[in-house]
């Protein structure tokens, strides 16, 4: 079980088959500021579609941690959070717990050189995804 504010979530299609949902990815913070990237393949996104909203607390059973082993992360973490259909999500008020609304992964800009070409963890381009919704 864990508890997360749902900071950012867009739809991940394909426009190679008729625009078809890939999957709903998503950005969570946890009580203590991580960020965490969550994803909910196709099938069981209609179940969840209603039941999320960005900026909401939420607390999260019965899913699963992986590691990402390929690239474009939204964030650094290199641990994956899973939704499946049999997922339980519960909304919580906003006075029950503290979380951030939003959290900020900066980095120093000597670093930025070293990500040209390194597709493990995406830079500035979620913003992007979540505006115009991301194309495969």
């Amino acid at each position: 079980m864990i508890t997360v504010r749902l900071c950012r979530m867009c739809d991940i299609i394909s426009p190679k088959k008729n625009d078809e949902l890939i999957s709903m990815n998503m950005i969570f913070i946890d009580e203590n500021g991580n960020l965490m990237h969550g994803i909910i393949r196709k099938n069981p996104v209609n179940r969840f579609k209603d039941k999320l909203s960005e900026g909401f607390v939420f607390i999260i059973k019965n899913f699963k941690i992986v590691e990402t082993i390929r690239g474009y992360r939204p964030v650094e973490n290199s641990l994956k959070i899973i939704l499946f259909a049999s997922t339980a999500i519960k909304n919580l008020s906003e006075d029950t717990i503290e979380i951030h609304i939003n959290c900020f992964q900066f980095i120093n800009p000597d670093m930025i050189d070293s990500r040209v070409n390194n597709n493990t963890v995406l830079s500035g381009l979620y913003l992007y995804i979540n505006s115009y919704q991301s194309r495969l």
